[in-house]
């Protein structure tokens, strides 16, 4: 690999970290004119923009040093690099797969809090947490002073159930939030982490940096903080929190904070930044893309997906980088795309805006189920894998960062200052289109940092006058109870809070909340009749999570079987070819019923519509017809539901009582049909229910 262009980089870096001076003059010269490093007012040191505005020097370094490698070099990263492998015989932090297969660590290494629990390696399974956590700084601390990046990653445990990060039941988010049932255990969580970042420290005392990526791939529904789960809302404050509490009560001063939604965003702003916390507690803006090996235009949609995320990141002065990235199910042998790694690197590079990219981390190589790195010459008669050819020349190429390249540009050596940061508040809770009760007072609570404050008020439509907000026992939050107005009963309020600062300015929030007298029970039979919306788009999609290509849902006063709304689903096929919404039926009990039904009018397009019902783990569909254009009512047995297609590991599987107790998703999904070219269409659905045919037969 031809070290030329990186070694320049180097010495750029250690003549910035040499003369402050100097330092702000070839930062001005080397940085892209996007970028978020800025030179201070009294032009000794360039200024970065931070989370943390008490980041540590080393911190600050790693940020500024990201950021001009855009359009240079991208950063190759292994997650479990030195602790997981199949050609490796040590898993202490000795041996690398990557290293043994071109010679070179990878730039980058990746862990995630399992470790802290003793669930990964280097964690101790059954030791103590002390234990666990200086295994794991040892290993860190090892390939920080190789010259490495470092990155944590959490797959946290469900809080409510005591499962784990995949047992999606519970509505976890709502419950770990400030004032819920179980915020005290997600904060000892938290000083898990909070420990290990304050134990990892260089020889000289310093703390380590680390790139904290919590939350992530919150896009899709696989974990219990994914889309279907939470609000936006809800998810944005436990970010929030995540950030606040790390760094200004637990004092971690070592961390870059990551955000890391999964593909695809189709083109949209609004999809990206959906649960986008906001530039105040963001470093680095991140996506996660994983290949199937069966669609060619993923690599087209990666690099449209990375364009979007380097556009916004110049806009909001942040780090782009592909967060996690990976070959999904590959084998020992029978690997469909043998140019993976080259081709990628192909599409990025050679794009303007996506070459913008930092760094890529791919997954750890737990076992031969899914190999995310080729092994060279590994034991038990595998030998070299035949993604390795590729992979070596994806090493060889002068855009690829590893180890070696990551040590020259000495990324811990930059001298940058950080950026003040502005007042800023947010209402912590209620969250912005919640349903709170009537008959029980709400507490709000509210955070205002980085701001000298004269008083805080609070008032609803109802009621106008302001009311003050108090700051609370521990010191961070303003509170006061409110009992909403009896006339605010199934409808809605705005809740405007204003805080009157010292200097004359006012901060100010206005969240939606809704206020109900319901005792908050529901027919379990019952999907959905959009009626309890209150006529509120904001709450349909609060309560559906979308995924694949584009469309829009929206309640519509027209066309609909009875009531006052029914459903219109607005969909775009392109790219990924099926477009859906599902919503969360939290474990409901359908043992009792035989059939589902639902009111349709078709759209005649002929494409494929997908109804989906995963019932006890396992997602069932039935497809019925879009052929025609009349509306009525659609009867399916669940007996004609099968598993999924590419559900291979359930084929065979029935919707028999077991499953029908636990029915956790309904899905409504559009597939382009077989020769249709019609990409567009729109439907309409009403008073979704599962029922007993012979019960209904009767009545």
């Amino acid at each position: 690999m031809s070290n030329l262009r990186h070694c320049t980089i180097g010495i750029l870096t250690a003549m910035l970290a040499l003369t402050p001076a100097l330092s702000a003059m070839a930062q001005s010269a080397s940085t892209p004119a996007s970028s978020m490093i800025t030179e201070s007012s009294n032009a000794r040191k360039p200024t970065v923009d931070l989370a943390d505005r008490n980041a540590t020097r080393s911190t600050r370094s790693l940020f500024a040093y990201l950021d001009q490698l855009q359009g240079k070099e991208i950063i190759f990263g292994h997650q479990h690099a030195t602790t997981e492998g199949i050609g490796i015989t040590a898993h202490d932090g000795s041996q690398s797969e990557v290293q043994r297969s071109v010679g070179d660590l990878p730039g980058m290494f990746g862990w995630d809090t399992l470790s802290l629990e003793g669930k990964e390696k280097p964690g101790i399974y059954g030791g103590t947490a002390e234990q666990s956590r200086d295994e794991l700084v040892r290993v860190m601390k090892q390939a920080y002073e190789q010259g490495g990046v470092l990155a944590l990653s959490s797959h946290m445990p469900n809080f409510v159930t005591g499962n784990d990060f995949y047992d999606t039941k519970g509505n976890v988010i709502s419950h770990i939030l400030p004032g819920g049932d179980k915020h005290a255990e997600y904060n000892a969580f938290l000083d898990k982490i909070a420990d290990f970042a304050l134990h990892l420290k260089d020889d000289r005392g310093e703390e380590i940096p680390v790139i904290f990526r919590p939350f992530h791939e919150q896009s899709g529904g696989w974990f219990w903080w994914g889309a279907p789960y939470r609000t936006k809302e809800q998810y944005i404050e436990i970010y929030r929190y995540t950030v606040e509490y790390l760094r200004d009560v637990k004092g971690v001063h070592n961390f870059l904070y990551a955000y890391s939604p999964n593909v695809p965003f189709n083109d949209s702003r609004e999809t990206y930044l959906e649960t986008y916390p906001g530039d105040e507690y963001v470093d680095i803006l991140g996506l996660d893309a994983y290949y199937d090996g069966n669609t060619p235009t993923w690599y087209d949609s990666v690099v449209r997906d990375a364009r979007l995320v380097v556009q916004l990141a110049e806009e909001k002065h942040k780090v782009p980088a592909l967060t996690e990235f990976g070959y999904s199910n590959v084998k020992p042998t029978g690997t469909k795309d043998l140019q993976f790694y080259t081709r990628l690197l192909s599409a990025i590079k050679n794009d303007p805006e996506a070459s913008k990219l930092t760094y890529m981390l791919t997954w750890a190589n737990f076992g031969t189920d899914s190999i995310f790195v080729p092994y060279r010459d590994a034991p038990n008669g595998l030998g070299d894998h035949e993604l390795l050819p590729d992979f070596t020349a994806f090493y060889d190429d002068d855009y690829t960062s590893f180890d070696r390249e990551v040590q020259a540009g000495q990324p811990y050596a930059l001298r940058v200052k950080t950026a003040a940061e502005q007042p800023f508040l947010h209402i912590v809770s209620p969250t912005n289109q919640e349903t709170v009760r009537l008959s029980t007072p709400s507490t709000l609570r509210v955070r205002i940092v980085e701001a000298k404050i004269d008083r805080v008020t609070y008032q609803t439509r109802t009621d106008p006058a302001e009311h003050k907000l108090t700051r609370d026992r521990n010191g961070l939050y303003y509170t006061a109870n409110w009992q909403p107005d009896a006339s605010l009963a199934e409808d809605g309020t705005p809740l405007t809070v204003k805080a009157y600062l010292k200097n004359g300015k006012v901060l100010t929030q206005t969240i939606q909340v809704y206020v109900s007298d319901n005792d908050g029970t529901t027919d379990p039979l019952v999907v959905d009749t959009f009626e309890h919306y209150k006529g509120s788009n904001e709450l349909l999609d609060n309560a559906y999570t979308p995924a694949g290509d584009a469309n829009r849902i929206s309640l519509d006063a027209e066309q609909k079987q009875d009531g006052r709304y029914g459903l219109k689903y607005e969909y775009m096929l392109a790219a990924q070819g099926y477009t859906g919404e599902s919503l969360n039926m939290q474990g409901a009990d359908w043992s009792g019923a035989d059939a589902l039904q639902f009111w349709l009018k078709p759209d005649g397009s002929g494409n494929k519509l997908v109804i989906q019902v995963n019932a006890g783990g396992t997602s069932f569909e039935a497809y019925p017809s879009l052929n025609g254009t009349e509306a009525g009512v659609v009867k399916i047995p669940f007996s004609a539901f099968k598993p999924a297609p590419w559900d291979t590991a359930n084929a065979g599987k029935t919707m028999d009582g077991d499953a029908l107790r636990d029915i956790r998703m309904f899905s409504i999904y559009v597939n382009k049909g077989d020769g249709v070219e019609v990409p567009e269409g729109t439907l309409y659905f009403d008073d979704i229910r599962a029922y007993r045919e012979e019960v209904a037969a009767v009545e």
